[in-house]
């Protein structure tokens, strides 16, 4: 063999690992961008679900704290007396608190839609309250139905307490947050 066609043969050898390498090289670029494309994208779409999440947070927080300031003034404290406009305007807020648990029910993570379902589940006036404010019976709770209504009104509070700060925790971790049980619920 002459020393051309040996030139050749190497040049030809060397070329084609060089195009090896620079194809691995190039290869392992396109991979590195489309890592660093798919953790951006993945960021976007956290942030995105985050804003979500956190809108019908504040849409059901503020129905229930309105639900709550109806429950509040429905009932006066010391008399045990029940007023019929307030308590319709209680139902009303609990209606709108349950639509806003609606909407929640599909973005939320499965221990926060449980948490709002025990908030709601407390959030609608008892039959006492709705047969005084009816006329159906006295105007004024006996003692033990103004007793459960003061239950009904602490547990409320307790719950949506608990309910604000499990999305707090939500919303600042990456983890799924488990919001914490209430005895008896």
């Amino acid at each position: 063999m002459d020393a051309g066609l040996a030139g050749l043969i190497g040049a030809l050898g060397g070329g084609l690992i060089g195009a090896a390498g620079a194809s691995a090289a190039a290869l392992i670029a396109f991979r590195g961008a489309r890592y660093q494309v798919d953790r951006q994208t993945e960021a976007t779409r956290e942030q995105w679900l985050r804003q979500i999440r956190r809108d019908l947070y504040i849409e059901y927080i503020t129905a229930c704290r309105a639900c709550s300031e109806h429950m509040y003034s429905a009932v006066d404290e010391l008399s045990g007396r029940v007023d019929p406009a307030k308590v319709a305007a209680w139902r009303e807020a609990s209606q709108a608190a349950l639509a806003a648990y609606r909407a929640l029910e599909l973005e939320a993570p499965v221990p926060l839609v449980r948490s709002a379902a025990r908030v709601i589940g407390v959030s609608r006036p008892s039959s006492p309250v709705l047969m005084a404010a009816a006329g159906e019976a006295d105007s004024t709770l006996v003692p033990v139905d103004l007793r459960r209504y003061f239950q009904q009104r602490g547990e409320f509070h307790g719950l949506t307490r608990e309910f604000v700060e499990a999305c707090r925790e939500s919303l600042h971790s990456e983890e799924r947050v488990n919001p914490p049980r209430t005895a008896g619920v």
